[in-house]
């Protein structure tokens, strides 16, 4: 026997003459000309030093060592058939694999609880990793196969990079629910005689979203007094909601501190350009049926938090 003259497609034209008995009806199987199908044979018989088929008035007959390695050869081509397969399916219901996702600790806090709450629901083998990393780190590790998602206020990566949009936040005010000088609306004059909160995450994606914003007020002779600078997202509800500091921040960030402490959003008291909360991966991950599922999924579980109560609905299932 001569193994390295084999080839799949040689086996494959094995295992339709075995079940066939016939050189044209295997080719046929097969997608091969009756010329291409007795090329295969020759080389067969001369890889196998045996003629392994006998031509007779039934057909082609198999000799005794096709005969034992017929049933083995079709096993390994169908344990083949279903490697292939499964590498382009994924089942959610079944599925064990694990997502490498970086989202900043606003986004934990915003988008992370539903997104989990629908996973368990449609995966609950699958597993979720939320990483921390500065953009520059991230963009490295998408294009390494370390991070299957990047979801945030993230600019464009690069050509080698898909995105795709969430949702266009705002900027908008929240400040304590007892606040003693600011009712439902804010002057100018206001904002900018008040005492201001600035959350500057140290080492995350989101860690400009305050120099984003300080970039928006240059030109507009907006000078805001940063009476605190935090670096963490705990407890940033509740010092605004004990003290008469003015956060800015993005509204989904805003909506959510509402639930956390006594706050309220206000109405920022001048246009700012709206912010792209977006989420992108890399190409390599493109058309992989199981990154597909799990952005398609994330993006349904930020379209169902985002609806108004009124008009939330059951999202079908993917």
């Amino acid at each position: 026997m001569k193994p390295h003259q084999l080839d799949l497609n040689l086996l494959l034209t094995f295992d339709a003459l075995m079940r066939t008995r016939s050189v044209t009806l295997a080719g046929e199987r097969i997608g091969l000309t009756q010329s291409a199908t007795s090329n295969a044979l020759q080389r067969l018989r001369e890889a196998f030093g045996d003629p392994l088929f006998v031509r007779t008035p039934a057909g082609m007959q198999p000799t005794a060592l096709a005969m034992n390695m017929g049933d083995e050869i079709s096993n390994v081509l169908e344990r083949i058939q279903r490697v292939l397969e499964g590498s382009r399916v994924f089942d959610p219901a079944t599925s064990q694999h694990t997502f490498r996702i970086l989202v900043s600790d606003i986004a934990q806090v915003t988008l992370i609880p539903d997104f989990m709450r629908l996973l368990r629901e449609r995966a609950p083998h699958v597993d979720l990793v939320n990483l921390s990393l500065p953009l520059r780190n991230a963009k490295e590790a998408l294009a390494a196969g370390e991070l299957d998602l990047a979801v945030g206020f993230i600019p464009e990566l690069g050509p080698d990079y898909h995105r795709q949009s969430l949702d266009q936040e705002h900027w908008t005010c929240i400040v304590s629910a007892r606040h003693a000088t600011i009712g439902d609306t804010l002057t100018q004059s206001q904002y900018l005689e008040s005492a201001h909160l600035s959350y500057r995450p140290p080492a995350s994606i989101h860690a400009s979203l305050d120099k984003l914003l300080d970039a928006q007020f240059e030109g507009r002779s907006v000078r805001r007094r940063i009476a605190l600078s935090v670096p963490y997202f705990s407890g940033l509800a509740l010092t605004v909601a004990r003290t008469d500091l003015i956060l800015t921040a993005p509204s989904a960030l805003a909506r959510a501190m509402t639930e956390m402490a006594a706050v309220r959003i206000v109405p920022l008291p001048f246009e700012l350009p709206p912010i792209d909360l977006n989420m992108q991966w890399h190409d390599q991950v493109h058309r992989d049926p199981a990154n597909i599922w799990f952005r398609r999924i994330f993006a349904s579980s930020y379209a169902e938090r985002a609806m108004r109560p009124s008009e939330r609905r059951t999202l079908p299932h993917d």
